[in-house]
């Protein structure tokens, strides 16, 4: 999330995900009991740790049975809010579903301290100066080593905080990573020059009182600072990708999209705004959203995502 931070469900929910049985029914070795290498192995959820920057940090790892061993699958790399975690934000966003459903990897980084260093913002991780990039960065290459996975269909997305990082993801880890699909969040660096373009879906609620979509501090902002705006950040994105100034503008029901068009090719550069949504993960599970609202039911967040991923590979 973003400095509005979002705080994890209560102890009781997360007890009943710390249970890969009551989640999956399958789990593996810590650390990844059966590399993969060449092709797709077993199925399931696991927890893994890598060094970096002089810590040693840790993942959460779910590989679909639905996975082709003759084709080497996509990656998504799922960046939990601020003050969340990988299970919370695996079970609020339901991303291993759609994991299952669509054949994908899907991973789940923590970040230090519960927080991500997007930049500007947030908390412990940008207090330190820690450098996520190059930890994802070591967790794709990590992964990569173990599983068969295309490197032209590595994807990041993130919810507040998590998206701050993605945003930041596709202006410093362009070489690695082909799109990112931000939630509630916003562009936190001072500048956006990635040495190739990266396709971006912005999703964002218009009524969310922890980041305003106008910028500032939110109302219910927990670190109380200003926020960049969506316009903003989109506008910083939308140069580094090389469109047209102008977009197109669609308006279906509660759902605005903007369409920046002739970007440089991979570029395609997008955001989409729910009226009325608040800082919740649109279409998300109410049980492990924390204190950031209602989730809107006008879209479902994760699949409008996964669409717009296997569109934009490289």
């Amino acid at each position: 999330m973003s400095r509005a931070w979002h705080f994890p469900p209560a102890l009781a929910v997360f007890a009943l995900l710390a249970s890969c049985a009551v989640l999956l029914g399958a789990c593996r070795d810590k650390e990844g009991a059966s590399p993969i290498g060449q092709a797709a192995g077993p199925p399931g959820l696991s927890e893994g740790s890598i060094a970096s920057g002089g810590r040693q940090r840790t993942y959460r790892l779910y590989v679909p049975a639905s996975l082709d061993p003759r084709r080497p699958a996509p990656l998504v790399v799922a960046l939990h809010g601020g003050l969340g975690t990988p299970a919370q934000f695996a079970a609020n966003s339901s991303f291993d579903a759609a994991a299952e459903a669509h054949a994908f990897i899907v991973v789940y980084p923590a970040g230090v301290g519960r927080t991500w260093n997007g930049g500007a913002c947030c908390g412990q991780a940008a207090r330190q100066s820690v450098d996520d990039v190059a930890f994802i960065a070591a967790l794709i290459d990590h992964l990569s080593a173990r599983y068969r996975i295309d490197p032209n269909r590595v994807f990041a997305t993130g919810h507040s905080n998590g998206g701050i990082m993605a945003f930041r993801l596709a202006c410093e880890l362009a070489d690695r990573v082909a799109a990112v699909a931000p939630v509630a969040a916003s562009l936190e660096v001072d500048s956006c020059s990635p040495s190739r373009p990266v396709a971006v879906l912005a999703i964002h609620g218009d009524a969310d009182l922890n980041h305003p979509l106008e910028g500032g501090a939110g109302p219910n902002s927990i670190a109380g600072v200003p926020f960049n705006s969506l316009a903003a950040s989109m506008e910083s994105l939308r140069r580094a990708n090389g469109c047209s100034a102008t977009p197109e503008v669609r308006r279906e029901g509660a759902i605005t999209t903007t369409t920046w068009k002739n970007c440089r090719e991979g570029g395609h550069t997008e955001q989409k705004v729910i009226a009325g949504a608040s800082h919740a993960w649109p279409g998300g599970d109410p049980r492990t959203a924390g204190p950031g609202g209602t989730p809107s039911p006008v879209l479902d967040a994760t699949t409008a995502i996964w669409a717009f991923f296997a569109e934009h590979g490289r």
